[in-house]
């Protein structure tokens, strides 16, 4: 177990950013419905002191753990994102099947969809960090619609829910999947939607 003296030290962001990471990855492994500081902490090297000491508590740590596993996803959503009006919503809804297809991607997901399902049995700390998770998701997704040329009038209107709504079940879907097949029809219908606000 680590000193918790060498870990208070100029580097605590550093240090605090590792934690996260490792604490992200048990999470992805053993679940957060039943994360426990004692045992997270051993596998983690340090101690539960200096887990409360970096994130403040068990709540707040699996907020941490489920935000760390959002920006993951959104970065690399962000990466594949449209370029332009001209992009094809059918090529990004295919990119988006091929990343949560990825079984590097599988931990990740796990980690979020375990987060909505006790948000909705939990209220409090568990549903907040579920509600900012899927803000952050939509988020991403709106960016996306706007890169393909949707106006925001429509997006507002509805179309950003519905079409987060449906990727999040695709990815479902791929998570629930020994070797996931992409749903060709779900793709094309839901391209066939967002073109069709294009054109609006």
């Amino acid at each position: 177990m680590g000193d918790p003296i060498d870990e208070l030290t100029p580097g605590a962001g550093d240090r605090r950013a590792e934690l996260l990471d490792g604490a992200t990855m048990w999470a992805a492994e053993n679940g957060i419905a039943t994360l426990s500081l004692r045992p997270l902490a051993a596998a983690l090297g340090t101690s539960d002191r200096m887990l409360v000491y970096y994130f403040g508590s068990r709540d707040r740590l699996v907020e941490a753990i489920a935000g760390h596993a959002a920006d993951g996803i959104a970065a690399v959503m962000a990466s594949i994102g449209p370029a332009g009006s001209s992009r094809s919503a059918r090529t990004w809804l295919d990119q988006c099947w091929e990343l949560f297809g990825d079984p590097a991607a599988r931990p990740a997901l796990a980690v979020l969809f375990e987060l909505d399902a006790l948000g909705l049995r939990q209220p409090g700390p568990p549903r907040a960090a579920a509600r900012n998770v899927a803000a952050r998701w939509s988020a991403v997704v709106d960016a996306a619609l706007a890169a393909l040329g949707v106006p925001a009038r429509r997006r507002s209107g509805g179309l950003t829910a519905v079409v987060a709504g449906a990727i999040t079940g695709i990815a479902l879907e791929a998570l629930l999947e020994d070797e996931p097949q992409r749903p060709a029809g779900a793709i094309t219908t839901l391209a066939r939607l967002i073109d069709a606000e294009r054109a609006r």
